[in-house]
């Protein structure tokens, strides 16, 4: 089921839900087998308690993590792997999401977050890159896995996009693409 689509200049941007536990991606199932040994008693884990060690270092590049902002819902890069920033030709640390460009990929990374935070647990994107102009669609699987600090109240969220795939060609489409202006 598509839940969203976006389409902006050059690139556009959809995805789809689908049931993490089902993945067949050595690495999401990694994450998320070691982020379930971190919860206790049905509550979330604290991100105090993440250990990078824990997980496959080979794709520590491909992940990204983010505060949890409410009163406006916001998510704020506290990291943001070298693949992404290589792929998407930016940086993002110590920025919004909402200042990603383009402005589809934004509203579509924005929309996965806040299902997210709304869900309260473990969510599996597969996104789908539209490079227009050159008729080709880009796949990434993206694992969004929740913390807390108080187990309940989602403070950080951290993502693993497994982009290796299409890598190369995210990158000159995101190079090529002419960037609209932000949504508001």
């Amino acid at each position: 089921m598509v839940l969203s689509e976006y389409t902006d200049g050059e690139l556009g941007a959809s995805y789809v839900s689908e049931d993490p536990r089902a993945s067949s991606v050595p690495q999401i199932v990694q994450c998320l087998s070691y982020w379930d040994s971190l919860t206790k008693d049905g509550k979330l884990p604290c991100w105090g308690s993440f250990d990078w060690m824990k997980v496959p270092l080979d794709i520590i590049p491909y992940c990204g993590v983010v505060d949890v902002r409410t009163d406006p819902l916001d998510f704020i890069y506290r990291f943001w792997g070298t693949a992404h920033a290589t792929a998407m030709k930016q940086e993002l640390t110590g920025k919004s999401v909402k200042e990603m460009r383009p402005a589809s990929e934004c509203q579509s990374v924005f929309g996965q977050y806040k299902a997210t935070y709304i869900a309260g647990k473990p969510q599996l994107f597969v996104n789908t890159i539209h490079w227009i102009s050159e008729v080709r669609d880009m796949k990434e699987h993206s694992l969004r896995l929740p913390f807390s600090e108080d187990g309940e109240s989602i403070d950080q969220i951290l993502a693993f996009s497994d982009m290796r795939q299409d890598l190369e060609h995210l990158s000159t489409a995101f190079r090529k693409a002419s960037y609209s202006p932000k949504p508001n």
